[in-house]
């Protein structure tokens, strides 16, 4: 079941960049990931779907919806390459404040915070001020509004940006497991090895047009091959 399907999408800025003529799609319980060099068109094609840029031209559903309808912002959360949190609010209040956002019902509000802080392992987290928080823990506390959400489309750009070996590992792992219940998660990133950690499928996008489709890897003897294949259609490239 094709849960993100984005067709002939375009959107230019003044300057010329962007992305022309993307079409992809994400099932249900599958990863997807966008890799690219930087200014390929990655969060572009991002903040498209999360209904923060309107495209010029080109098609996008999100659940069968529109981005930035109601139903779509229901069923899909965002993690931004920045996450940002009230500064001045506890980890509880920020997810309090979540829920009660997404109509979770006053009775179950203590009970659904403390879910989601302990899938994503922050419930020592629960009261401290958002601001003290490292780029990784907020990131966590932006996962654990989306677990609050109910969320079935998660969607992350650059989200291993900031983060030390094990919160990379962590987050992989994560991944996996969220598509194992049947999420549809689209990565943006322009690391390789968080790629092979976590996605089916990699849309290779560089200068705003996706140049080629590959499945990735599930055995070693496949990789060398496979990162080279990588390297020589995305060109000029470094990953981290």
């Amino acid at each position: 079941m094709k849960i993100i399907q984005v067709t002939n999408l375009k959107k230019k800025y003044r300057n010329g960049d962007g992305v022309e003529d993307i079409t992809f799609s994400v099932h249900s319980g599958e990863i997807v990931a966008l890799l690219g060099p930087n200014g390929a068109g990655k969060t572009t094609t991002i903040r498209c779907l999360a209904g923060l840029y309107t495209p010029d031209d080109g098609t996008i559903k999100i659940a069968g919806h529109s981005p930035g309808t109601v139903e779509a912002q229901q069923s899909a959360s965002l993690i931004p390459d920045h996450p940002y949190l009230y500064p001045t609010l506890t980890v509880a209040e920020h997810l309090q404040f979540r829920a009660r956002a997404f109509k979770v019902e006053k009775k179950d509000l203590q009970k659904k915070v403390y879910e989601a802080l302990k899938e994503v392992n922050i419930e020592s987290l629960a009261d401290r001020l958002s601001g003290q928080l490292s780029r990784g823990q907020k990131q966590r506390v932006i996962l654990a509004g989306a677990i609050i959400q109910n969320a079935s489309i998660y969607i992350l750009d650059e989200p291993t940006i900031g983060l030390d070996i094990s919160s990379k590992q962590w987050l992989a792992n994560w991944l996996v497991r969220k598509s194992k219940h049947h999420s549809a998660i689209l990565i943006s990133t322009h690391s390789l090895e968080f790629v092979l950690e976590t996605a089916n499928r990699v849309l290779l996008i560089r200068e705003g047009r996706i140049v080629k489709e590959m499945a990735v890897p599930k055995n070693n003897e496949e990789y060398p091959a496979w990162k080279q294949e990588v390297i020589r259609s995305l060109g000029d490239w470094s990953n981290d």
